[in-house]
């Protein structure tokens, strides 16, 4: 039959079949060269990382007591995540000057953890008291614990103490290679660093008690030199290492002691809960 001959609803009714099976074979292409390229090609610009919120609300139902869970998922931007971590975290995290006063100088970082104690780079916790500065003020604290096979110091608040809570522990065991890391450093200006987790070894053993801890040096890249005391945190804001003269001498100058490893050595009351898969507030 000619084209010519056909009607106005013949030809639009032709005109759509056409079209279906060209969106069709479009389909089938565009899903064969997904399936042959690869993972890194078929991933999007901004991931997406998923959430789950438990919330509580009163059930009319029942008893006023009761309660009913719900879960929602929230999605939300990697960059996003990230972005809002770096601030969070920057409000745990204090200048160390050399002495007491604020005219003394900043020398490194301090990391706020439970009960307003703050772990750093024993390098740089050379006097009995530090004067350290955080953005909601600055508090005098004394050093009451030496960790030197690990490089790390413990700092006691003398009296007052910062609001904000301390990072939550970052698990290292659960950590992949490739997967994202923020180093934040900088001893005036807040710096960040986006690295990659690279490598991990054994540091050393630490005893505590009648057991021994193995505590592990985490590798990242690109290398690059940090703040003594700088902490190393995951998209969702938990700490998972910090920069030591040790870690720095034993690895290189990107490598990190894992947090999760020495928690229970350098603050043996609670701390902050267990990382899971929500950003910490």
């Amino acid at each position: 039959m000619d084209i010519e001959q056909l009607s106005k609803s013949q030809i639009v009714l032709l005109v759509l079949l056409v079209s279906f099976v060209t969106s069709i074979a479009t389909g089938i292409v565009t899903v064969s060269l997904l399936a042959q390229a690869p993972p890194a090609i078929t991933q999007t610009v901004n991931r997406v990382v998923e959430r789950t919120i438990e919330t509580v609300v009163p059930s009319d139902s029942q008893q006023a007591a009761s309660v009913i869970t719900t879960e929602t998922t929230v999605i939300v931007k990697e960059d996003e995540l990230i972005t809002e971590s770096i601030q969070k975290s920057f409000e745990k995290i204090g200048r160390i000057r050399s002495g007491t006063a604020t005219s003394s100088p900043i020398v490194g970082m301090g990391v706020l953890i439970s009960n307003g104690q703050v772990i750093t780079d024993l390098s740089i916790a050379d006097k009995e008291e530090h004067l350290i500065s955080f953005s909601g003020g600055d508090f005098l604290y004394t050093v009451s614990a030496e960790h030197k096979t690990i490089g790390v110091a413990v700092l006691t608040p003398v009296d007052e103490r910062p609001s904000v809570s301390g990072f939550r522990v970052g698990d290292s065991n659960s950590l992949k290679l490739g997967q994202t890391q923020i180093a934040l450093f900088g001893l005036n200006n807040n710096k960040v660093s986006i690295n990659s987790y690279s490598a991990q070894s054994v540091l050393t053993e630490v005893e505590v008690g009648e057991k021994k801890v193995s505590v592990r040096l985490l590798d990242t890249t690109p290398e690059a030199a940090f703040t003594p005391g700088a902490p190393l945190i995951t998209i969702f804001g938990d700490l998972v290492g910090i920069s030591t003269s040790v870690s720095r001498t034993e690895g290189n100058k990107s490598s990190f002691v894992s947090y999760s490893d020495i928690a229970s050595i350098v603050s043996p009351r609670p701390q902050s809960s267990t990382a899971t898969t929500t950003p910490a507030n």
